[in-house]
């Protein structure tokens, strides 16, 4: 293999192109999942970058060297002109003048029309030396003493020697016979297209890997406001979970998480200050102040009707904290029934909605079984949150 084929760059974009797939294996292996397929796409994006260099300014500079045809025609040319002179030796004068070169054999004179052009066939190197010399009748060129000529009008821009030579250096060509020179073209060619499908290809597992990922707590980020059955296709979120010890995020952080979802969430509690710790409104996407979301405190003090909560929920329009557990009761058995109804005419929230229960004694068993044969085909999730 002709190592020439590439510069320094073009090698190194195929050693990171290499890695590419090597980082992505381990991207499936190892859990959690970090962000080793993002580490890939860059560095597909990266090796993009010394290939198209090498492209530039080193595959385009080679030329078809040609000195070897050169060579072996003007040899075969050659041996034809002394084949010619072999046939035709005795048929000519041997008649030798005074201007003929130490080689020249046969005389034009003795010649007829036909056979000077046979010998002139031959090329240029059947014609004496002398007769491709120009003869100059002076070698002082005319002074031009116009005004014009006096003027120094060039706006062209002075370099120094070592500039000019530098830009000749830099412009030189590279000199390949024609099939290495295919063969550079193809691979590089080659090369820019498996990049520019790793990069494709990489987006796509970023992205997938991303959506996959949304309803994985351990490894979950960056949460946007997408359809619901777009993640739950992918990974479907258990109807009934638990957030585990010690939890990635506070639980102010842990709701507006769900918030920035896209999602809705029932807070129940018996923790006064907890629930008073939540503030009144938050936003889907905080950064950006878009898609606010209220949060209604449920108190003794605002009374507001259980099916105005679940329907608010469903259809997602505001968040709810409830800080009482003589609430909280009632008000799981009531959204159990709503579910029930709701799964018998086979309706399903477009959005996700969570219910986060913060006691210090989980539901009744046989509740969690019906919420759990509920939830999964009505689009709720319950959170027991463990003390």
């Amino acid at each position: 293999m002709n190592w020439q084929l590439f510069s320094t760059l073009g090698y190194v974009s195929v050693a990171l192109w290499l890695a590419v797939p090597v980082v992505w294996l381990l991207h499936a292996i190892i859990r959690p999942r970090r962000w080793l397929c993002h580490l890939a796409l860059g560095v597909a994006m990266l090796a993009y970058v010394p290939a198209k260099i090498n492209s530039l300014t080193y595959v385009n500079r080679i030329r078809i060297d040609r000195s070897e045809e050169i060579a072996a025609a003007q040899a075969r040319q050659e041996a034809a002109r002394k084949a010619a002179e072999a046939s035709r030796a005795g048929e000519v004068a041997h008649v030798r003048f005074a201007e003929d070169d130490a080689g020249d054999f046969l005389d034009e004179g003795g010649m007829d029309e036909a056979d000077r052009k046979y010998m002139a066939s031959f090329g240029e190197d059947a014609v004496p030396e002398w007769k491709k010399e120009k003869k100059v009748r002076t070698a002082t060129p005319k002074q031009d003493d116009s005004l014009e000529a006096m003027l120094d009008t060039s706006t062209e821009e002075q370099k120094g020697v070592d500039a000019v030579v530098a830009a000749q250096a830099a412009a030189e060509p590279i000199m390949m016979p024609e099939k290495q020179k295919l063969l550079a073209n193809r691979l590089d060619g080659l090369n820019l297209k498996l990049i520019r499908w790793l990069i494709l290809i990489g987006a796509g597992v970023v992205v997938w890997d991303y959506l996959k990922r949304v309803n994985r707590y351990e490894e979950a980020y960056l949460p946007l406001p997408l359809p619901s059955k777009w993640v739950n296709d992918l990974t479907p979120l258990p109807p009934v979970r638990t957030w585990p010890k010690p939890q990635r995020r506070t639980l102010p952080e842990e709701l507006a998480w769900l918030v920035r979802k896209g999602d809705t969430f029932l807070y129940l509690t018996d923790d006064k200050q907890a629930a008073a710790a939540l503030p009144e409104q938050t936003w889907r996407m905080p950064r950006l102040h878009v898609g606010p979301v209220d949060i209604i405190h449920v108190t003794g003090g605002r009374p507001v009707g259980d099916d105005f909560i679940f329907e608010t929920l469903w259809y997602g329009r505001s968040s709810f904290v409830v800080d009482s557990a003589a609430r909280a009761g009632p008000l799981l058995a009531r959204i159990l029934d709503l579910l029930a109804e709701r799964k018998a005419s086979r309706a399903c929230t477009r959005q996700t909605v969570h219910l986060v229960w913060d006691m210090p004694a989980p539901p009744a068993v046989n509740t969690l079984q019906t919420f759990q044969r509920l939830a999964a085909a009505t689009g709720f999730s319950l959170v027991v949150r463990a003390s």
